[in-house]
């Protein structure tokens, strides 16, 4: 699969999630990615929303069908796209 991050790109294993996770957080907390959903709840619901209309986003940015199962990588789009999903 091909993200259009680059930095998922590298993601292949649970370490490589976390750090991702970790970077994420500081790039929050130092304003070079701006949080759109600040509460726990917020960023719950944005998740779940996301991922339920996660279709439109594989199709027409990824260029693929959602897979079956999935990968370190796609639990890390799922949080990234939680910090701006509306």
């Amino acid at each position: 699969m091909n993200w259009p991050d680059a930095e998922m790109n590298e993601i292949r294993s649970r370490e490589d999630l976390a750090a991702y996770l970790q970077n994420l957080a500081n790039a929050i907390s130092d304003g070079r990615v701006v949080l759109e959903n600040p509460s726990s709840t917020e960023f719950i619901e944005a998740s779940a929303r996301w991922t339920k209309a996660m279709d439109g986003f594989f199709g027409n940015v990824v260029g693929e069908s959602v897979p079956d199962s999935p990968s370190w990588a796609m639990i890390a789009a799922m949080f990234r796209a939680a910090v701006t999903y509306e």
